[in-house]
This record gives C-alpha cells, structure tokens and sequence, in this order.
C-alpha cells in the first residue's frame, strides 16, 4: 500500500495553496517571513480519521506539516492515535504542533478522547476551544467507512472557522470496474470485510465492491472494519459538500490510477479530491 500512501501526499502536496495550506519554506525562508514579508494567520489542520498519520505525518517531503502550525489528528483506533503519536514523538514534534487522539465525529453521542497519553484512557470531550475553528479540515479515504457521508461532512465543516476548507479524498465511483466482463455494479455476495482502516459502523456491501476498496485498507493486518461503500460521484459528493454548507466547490480526479492487489485478483482503481469553503 505504499503506492496508495505516496499517491495520496504527491497530490495534497501539489494542491497545498488550493487547499489552503501555504507551500512550504524556502530553505532561505524563516518561519516567520516569506520573502521579506511576516507570515500570514497560523494554520491549523484538522486530520480526522487520521490512522498513523499519512496525511500530517513528519517524513521530510512527505508531509503537510511544514506547511501548518499545528496538526490535530483524531481515530476512531486506539491503535492508530497511538502510532501517530510515536510517529510525532519520534520526529521531536511537540504534542501542541502534532498531535492525534481516539475519537468519532460520525456519532450522534459525545465521543471519549485521549488527550494525556497515547493510549485512550483519558476521557474529555470535544467541547474545548481548540476543537473549533480550524483552517483545514481533512479526510482521506476514510469517508467510505461511515455510515452516514453526509453526517460526517457537515461534522468537519461545523469544525471550521467561516473561510475554512474541507478536503476529501476517496475512490471515485466511475473509475471501478466491478466485474471481469468489465460491467460496473455492485457484487452479488454480500459480507463482511475486515483491514485497517477507520471504520466507523457495522455495514455491509456487495462483495466485489467490497474487494475493490477494501484493497486499499490492507495496511495493519488484525485491526478490523467494515466498508459501507465503494466510491462516490462527482454529483454525490458536490451535492454533499453544499449541503453541509460549503461554497467554492471544487472536484479533481487524481492524475494516475492505482494498482490494488496481484495478479488476477488485481483492479485498476481512481481517487479523488475534493475541495469546499465553509460559507
């Protein structure tokens, strides 16, 4: 999956000013000018169903995090808040610039999160200031594990500050092929599939829908979830992304596809980006 993981920060890093993360210093650059002139409002990045931290991790070149001040990431995986956490730890990143902790917008209840340790055996809730008004909010190939899409999408955008930008990224619906004879539809089994990944509810899906996204989520072997889809549409997420009160909606297809599985278990597959500004 190391393929999916680079395809995923070669694209958010060519899209850093659309996404309304400023590009990263020039080694001639302080952190606090930008040629000559001070720097611009602080920005702060919300990673929801961060995982080990793909998205705001801290491999030189690979990463958003020179470009933020602070990254706040949030799994619904005790297992993943602690891999994110080692992986800032080991980076010598202070928990006030990177930082993740256990937690689930999706739910209709207040959700525990960790905030003392990696672990998740702190409880609090999200009512606290730095829980609001955040630059960026993203979700990357996590929004086809929740139950309600739509829920989740207006979850971020409520975490925004008015001007603020939403970002998904996820597999688009028209690039799957389902089935070898090319026709694309749902599989005719329906079960249960189990990777890593941010799951957030109990669902099912056809199982050649299934294969293909669950794919792509093969990453920790014995951590479960389940797949509630296997893409989205143009139309779907627009529609979405308006509702939730976004203006300045922008859809992008990813410029390669990506390759998932071997040999005749093998299918070609396509992401997407998109991008809302909170009205």
């Amino acid at each position: 999956m190391n393929e999916l993981v680079a395809q995923i920060q070669s694209e958010l890093l060519s899209l850093l000013p659309w996404l309304g993360i400023p590009a990263p210093l020039k080694a001639e650059e302080t952190a606090t000018t930008r040629n000559g002139q001070e720097k611009q409002q602080q920005v702060r990045l919300l990673d929801y169903a961060c995982g080990a931290g793909e998205v705001s991790k801290s491999t030189r070149g690979e990463t958003l995090l020179p470009s933020v001040d602070a990254a706040l990431g949030i799994d619904i995986s005790p297992g993943m808040v602690k891999a994110y956490n080692e992986r800032a730890a080991e980076a010598g990143i202070k928990g006030e610039e990177m930082r993740a902790v256990r937690g689930d917008f999706s739910s209709s209840s207040s959700f525990p999160v960790a905030t003392t340790n990696n672990n998740g055996d702190e409880e609090t809730t999200f009512s606290g200031e730095e829980w609001w008004g955040f630059d960026v909010a993203v979700m990357s190939m996590a929004l086809h594990h929740v139950a309600s899409p739509s829920d989740a999408v207006k979850a971020l955008v409520d975490r925004l500050r008015k001007g603020g930008k939403v970002v998904v990224v996820d597999w688009w619906l028209d690039s799957i092929v389902f089935h070898d004879d090319g026709k694309k539809g749902a599989g005719h089994h329906a079960h249960q599939h189990h990777h890593h990944g941010h799951g957030h509810h109990q669902h099912h899906c056809g199982g050649e829908a299934e294969k293909v996204a669950g794919h792509a989520h093969n990453v920790v072997p014995g951590s479960e979830h389940t797949i509630t889809r296997a893409g989205f549409g143009k139309g779907e997420m627009e529609t979405m992304f308006k509702e939730a009160g976004c203006e300045g909606v922008e859809f992008r297809v990813f410029r390669e596809e990506t390759r998932l599985g071997d040999g005749g278990d093998a299918v070609m597959q396509r992401m997407f980006i998109i991008r809302g500004t909170k009205a």
